[in-house]
């Protein structure tokens, strides 16, 4: 049996030296185009690197599974890391400064770790199965917000949802028009945690992949929030699918938009 709490102390602090990447390239400079609007940097690479060959020695006979390098569609192991290295690529490569680490370890397919490093504010989301959710060690928890009219909810509008324009937009006007606002960053592991400590009433995304929520979803969870896939069911780890995710009264509320 691994200790969850000494990995956890481990994987903080390989998140906060790979993120120093982010700030030795220039990704402005240095991109590719794997879709549109889906960039991919030479940091995207190298943080996957870095945190590949670390953490693969964390726990002997792990795996990874991660967004870039032929790694996204890897088997699930006895245990498996689940990365985004760039949570927020297209932030990163316009220089607006909302880009996080999303790591994930899931126990046979089961989620039991979950950290999100956010490196431009110092902010470290993390969460243990059954242990609660924290931000830089501190508890977090979901808003107690009941009421959809006093809300701020974040919307998702990434590339899952590129062929579905007025659909999208009629959710972006259903938001604006009950809510005190609408967020859009373009981080779904940021926004996520955005959920967990209550800056957030609850996000909703469509279209994404597991290393996008596998990290946010055990951060919410523990945070004493609900996360669902985009039918209306406990979000399991599935390959790809869409979240809502936040306080109960909110994600009930938001129901209105699974399909």
């Amino acid at each position: 049996m691994i200790n969850y709490t000494e990995i956890l102390i481990e994987v903080e602090k390989l998140m906060e030296e790979a993120s120093k990447i982010f700030f030795d390239l220039d990704p402005k400079n240095n991109y590719e185009m794997k879709g549109k609007n889906d960039f991919v940097t030479e940091v995207d690479f190298k943080v996957q690197e870095f945190l590949e060959k670390e953490l693969l020695e964390v726990i002997k006979e792990s795996n990874l599974l991660a967004e870039e390098k032929e790694k996204s569609k890897e088997d699930i192991a006895e245990y498996t890391w689940v990365l985004d290295p760039v949570d927020g690529t297209t932030n990163l490569v316009h220089g607006f400064d909302h880009s996080v680490i999303s790591l994930a370890l899931l126990e046979n397919s089961k989620i039991v770790i979950g950290a999100v490093y956010d490196p431009f504010k110092d902010e470290f989301f993390s969460a243990i199965l059954g242990e609660g959710a924290k931000l830089n060690g501190k508890e977090i928890s979901v808003s107690k917000e009941k009421e959809l009219a006093n809300s701020l909810i974040g919307v998702g509008t990434g590339g899952g949802r590129l062929n579905r324009v007025d659909e999208t937009f009629d959710m972006l006007r259903f938001v604006y028009e009950n809510t005190n606002g609408i967020r859009r960053i373009g981080s779904a592991a940021l926004e996520m945690c955005y959920s967990a400590c209550g800056r957030y009433d609850a996000f909703i995304e469509d279209g994404l992949n597991l290393w996008d929520y596998a990290a946010g979803s055990l951060i919410v969870r523990e945070a004493g929030g609900l996360v669902i896939n985009m039918h209306g069911e406990d979000l399991a780890c599935q390959r790809q699918g869409g979240i809502i995710s936040g306080n109960k009264y909110m994600v009930e509320k938001l129901k209105r938009f699974v399909y």
